[in-house]
């Protein structure tokens, strides 16, 4: 058993060094979160060869004690980071309450070491859980529900089904803790997590390679992908900034983003419940809207109000034209949806000009 164990825990280390060479070499991550990558897979990495360690020095007698509880010192320490650097890598905002909670739980750990109250080693190598093994089950149910607010509060970023995948992420992982809770001789949980970590960098370079940054709406490649499958009724909304060009050359190009920004955003925040969002050139945008389609109009006004709130603060806030189209895949084109709305666009750029 142990000799299965050891090579499962060997293909989990080294697939967690293997991806950090992509990690190193990603040219689409950001600075900061090829930081956050690199440290979850390091702590995987770590915290599992440190169980491995522990399974090999289980009854190896008094002499190798001192490294036994160091081994389980760091595991049990760095576990609960795992669930946080996910949840930093889905939102960088930092909770100081959940560091504090990390820091106590891994002082108390280094405490067990000396006194035994979370675990302990006798002098025989055996290795046991104590009567406040309870405070490491407690720090990991508070790093994994801190995960799971940070997914809920951050799930409108991810158009791309993103609920359903961290969903599932929270699953599998706590399916690796069930497991080896009722089953302890089947040390499964770091393998688990090693392929939750490689899923989610996966799912990270797919979402960045289809969002726009600037307006957090799904770019062009994301949108051409969408319109290939779209099989559905929806109806479809385009969006031009009016003279963007003229604005841009008279206010400069950091003023030209602001504008970008706030007509991207604030059609996220009206129309994402509805449908997808896109920004596919530099000032147009395009709405794909499948459910709920006889509120259309009514999303329309709302966008346009709050286009208007913005200028009422901000003169030099252009005006943006809108147009829109119905798809019935039963009776049309999905290409010619998109030039009616277009050119309802244009006329009603024309008309306002």
């Amino acid at each position: 058993m142990l000799r299965y164990y050891t090579v499962i825990i060997f293909i989990s280390i080294i697939s967690m060094l293997i991806i950090q060479i992509s990690i190193s070499k990603s040219g689409t991550l950001t600075r900061s979160k090829k930081k956050l990558f690199h440290i979850l897979f390091s702590t995987i990495a770590i915290a599992a060869f440190c169980e491995w360690m522990g399974s090999c020095l289980q009854g190896t007698g008094g002499g190798t004690r001192v490294l036994h509880i160091m081994v389980k010192t760091v595991e049990f320490s760095i576990s609960p980071m795992i669930a946080v650097v996910i949840a930093w890598i889905i939102d960088a905002r930092k909770s100081k309450v959940i560091l504090v909670i990390l820091a106590a739980h891994a002082l108390l750990e280094f405490m067990s070491g000396i006194f035994g109250f979370i675990y302990y080693v006798d002098g025989n190598g055996i290795y046991t859980h104590e009567n406040f093994y309870w405070i490491y089950m407690v720090a990991y149910f508070c790093a994994i529900t801190y995960m799971v607010y940070t997914i809920v509060k951050n799930v409108r970023k991810y158009q791309y089904n993103g609920i359903a995948f961290f969903i599932s992420i929270v699953v599998f992982m706590l399916s690796g803790i069930v497991i080896q809770s009722i089953y302890s001789d089947l040390k499964v949980d770091y393998v688990i997590m090693s392929v939750n970590a490689i899923m989610l960098y996966v799912f990270t370079l797919e979402m960045i390679q289809q969002t726009d940054q600037l307006t957090e709406l799904i770019n062009r490649r994301g949108y051409e992908n969408y319109i290939t499958h779209l099989d559905d009724e929806c109806i479809v909304v385009f969006f031009d900034i009016d003279k963007f060009k003229e604005a841009n050359d008279v206010n400069g190009h950091a003023y030209g983003d602001v504008c970008i920004s706030r007509v991207g955003r604030t059609i996220k925040k009206i129309y994402s419940r509805y449908g997808k969002c896109f920004r596919f050139g530099g000032d147009e945008f395009c709405v794909i809207l499948t459910r709920k389609l006889e509120d259309t109009d009514r999303l329309n006004t709302e966008f346009m109000h709050a286009i208007d709130a913005f200028r009422a603060t901000d003169s030099k806030m252009p005006t943006v034209s809108i147009g829109y189209a119905s798809y019935d895949p039963d009776t049309g084109n999905i290409r010619d949806t998109i030039e009616a709305a277009d050119r309802m666009m244009y006329q009603y750029k024309e008309a306002h000009r």
